[in-house]
């Protein structure tokens, strides 16, 4: 997704699509909220939508790259408190997850 650069009305096209539920927006939209691009930081948002998506069936299967954002985003959530209390043992556990879940993927 091209971040820098949104237009108002290419922002509210976000918040729209991620509101009907659109994954792939809502993934989106919480980068744009971890980091701040064209929004108002807003960590705990990011937080709930990541994980929000990590509970609700995204898998390897939902698409590589996005699989990779949702767990990078829980990982470095938990790991460093951001939108959530700091919680390492979680993070570890989701790295293992993630790397297991790749490995799955290759051996089948």
């Amino acid at each position: 997704m091209r971040i820098h650069g949104l237009s108002p009305e290419e922002l509210a096209q976000l918040e729209e699509r991620a509101a009907a539920g659109d994954r792939t927006a809502q993934l989106d939209l919480a980068d744009c909220l971890l980091v701040g691009h064209h929004f108002a930081k807003d960590t705990e948002r990011a937080f709930d939508i990541y994980n929000h998506l990590y509970y609700n069936g995204v898998s390897v299967s939902f698409t590589c790259d996005h699989y990779d954002r949702v767990m990078d985003g829980l990982i470095y959530c938990y790991y460093n408190g951001v939108g959530v209390d700091r919680d390492t043992d979680k993070a570890t556990r989701l790295s293992k997850e993630k790397n297991t879940s790749w490995n799955d993927l290759f051996e089948n």
